[in-house]
């Protein structure tokens, strides 16, 4: 099962200490506990205005218990350190499902694009069809998801596009009619066995 947070960094914090304190302090600690299939952290690019300061997507393999897992002494340890450069009171989190595209490999660096859908007109019908009538060229490398709040109330965003290179032009008429954000980031994978 694949997820989707929002993480916000302490108002203390650099963009930059706060990605640097997440890739050497924070990671290492979560991949000592229970390494996921999938963890990649998105930085948005600086010319981004977005509420938030890295879009962080993990997954497990199905039947893997998050929950209970977050239950052992690893959930308080990673809880603690997050406090350390996170506002963890804003973080928000989806569980993602596919409906379309694939999704790509990880690399351990690139510059990647994210088109986030908010709540509206975004039913997995419509959708679906905006996907279907991307240009080959952008939809050969994207994958969309529809977002379900998970570990909160609720999350501002239905639907999740990844493209693994970074588009041009303007956002296409269907995906712009659905009110989607651009969000170009840099992002660095860990890479499991």
């Amino acid at each position: 099962m694949k997820y989707l947070s929002l993480i916000k960094r302490r108002r203390d914090f650099s963009a930059e200490a706060f990605r640097n304190y997440y890739e050497n302090q924070h990671v290492p600690l979560a991949l000592s506990f229970f390494p996921p299939q999938l963890y990649r952290r998105n930085y948005p690019v600086p010319d981004v205005e977005l509420a938030v300061d890295c879009l962080c997507e993990f997954a497990y393999p199905d039947g893997f218990d998050i929950e209970a897992a977050m239950g052992t002494t690893a959930g308080p340890a990673l809880a603690e350190d997050e406090g350390n450069f996170i506002e963890r009171d804003s973080t928000r989190t989806a569980q993602a499902t596919l409906l379309c595209g694939e999704p790509a490999p990880s690399r351990s660096l690139a510059r990647r694009e994210f088109w986030l859908i908010p709540h509206g007109d975004a039913e997995s019908e419509s959708l679906q069809k905006a996907f279907q009538g991307l240009p080959v060229a952008i939809r050969d490398g994207a994958c969309l998801e529809a977002l379900q709040p998970f570990w909160c109330d609720d999350f501002p965003y239905a639907a999740l596009l990844s493209l693994e290179a970074v588009s041009t032009g303007p956002l296409p008429a269907k995906f712009a009619a659905l009110g989607a954000v651009r969000v170009r980031v840099d992002s660095c994978a860990s890479q499991h066995g």
